[in-house]
Parts: C-alpha cells; sequence; structure tokens
C-alpha cells in the first residue's frame, strides 16, 4: 500500500471543519453527525483532509471505517489519513477496503491485545500488498460503484414516496 498512499500528518489550525469517518457512510461532516461532539477544545493536533483524500479510523478499519473524502477538514488524531499518489483512484480504494476479505486482512496486521484495542497505523498498513489495477481499471470500477449507489439511492428515495402517498390515500380513505 505504501506505493498507492501516502500519510498526510498535516495539523490542524483549528478553524478547520471537524469530519467522522464511519463505518456505514464513510466520511462524514460531524455537524451533520447524530453522534454527540466528544472533540477536544484544542483541535490543534487533529489531522488535515483534503477532498480525495482517504481518511480511516486506526482502532476500526478491520471493521471498515475508511471513506474518500468529499470534504476538506479535520479528523481525530486517532485516525490515519491516506494522500492516494498519482495512478490511484480513491474511490476504487474505499471499495476495496470495505470489501470482506480486505478487513480479515486488516484485522489480522492490526496490532494489540484484544479488539477493543486493536489499531493499524500507517507504517503497518504500508506494507501490505494488494493486487493493484491499472488506474483506468480503477476508475472503471470506481465508476460502476458510484453509479450502483446513485440507482440505489433512487430507489430508496421511490420507496419512501410510494409509502408516502399509500399512507396519504389511506389517511384520506378514513375521512
Amino acid at each position: 500500500m505504501g506505493e498507492v498512499f501516502r500519510e498526510r500528518t498535516e495539523r490542524a489550525n483549528g478553524d478547520e471543519e471537524l469530519l467522522s469517518v464511519t463505518i456505514g457512510n464513510g466520511v462524514i461532516r460531524q455537524a451533520d453527525s447524530d453522534k454527540r461532539n466528544i472533540a477536544s477544545e484544542d483541535k490543534s493536533n487533529y489531522k488535515i483532509v483534503h477532498v480525495g483524500d482517504v481518511p480511516y479510523n486506526s482502532m476500526r478499519m478491520w471493521q471498515g471505517a475508511v471513506g474518500n473524502s468529499e470534504y476538506n477538514g479535520i479528523v481525530s488524531p486517532a485516525y490515519t489519513v491516506l494522500v492516494p499518489e498519482a495512478e490511484t483512484n480513491g474511490k476504487f480504494f474505499m471499495e476495496l477496503f470495505k470489501k470482506e476479505s480486505s478487513l480479515k486482512i486488516f484485522q489480522r496486521w492490526s496490532q494489540g491485545l484484544t479488539s477493543d484495542t486493536w489499531n493499524l497505523k500507517y507504517p503497518v498498513l504500508s506494507t501490505i500488498e494488494f493486487f493493484i489495477p491499472t488506474i483506468e481499471e480503477q476508475n472503471q470500477i470506481a465508476l460502476f460503484f458510484e453509479r450502483i449507489d446513485h440507482l440505489i439511492t433512487l430507489h430508496q428515495r421511490k420507496c419512501i414516496y410510494t409509502i408516502k402517498i399509500i399512507n396519504f390515500i389511506k389517511h384520506k380513505s378514513f375521512h
């Protein structure tokens, strides 16, 4: 992995937007999270994230707490921020990193006595080897998953809209 990602170690100025890395939704704005903000007041040790970076929760990488950032901001010092090198599509790797086979590799390489303390820091992650397709293939695979996500979102909206119509009709028929 060290050939396709380098670690971003820049620290915060203090006025950047706070981001979170979630298992289900990847990188989100902390303000959009329903979780309580437990960030320290002093954010000078927090790590900078740029659009396109791939931050991950070092203690939860084995569970898929990774995402391709669509935002500039900062993350907890407990996170690792990966910067894709040239010929590297971060969206492709986010999908690869969430695969069950990858999660098992990350679990095996995580260090710590119990699952509560396992962590996967960049020096170890950088030594893990994956088969890496060409950038053209990475781009096609990433685009495929982006389109699938979009299609799923459209179908979810359609279901919600249909349920609202059915509830409206039921409500009207009783009055």
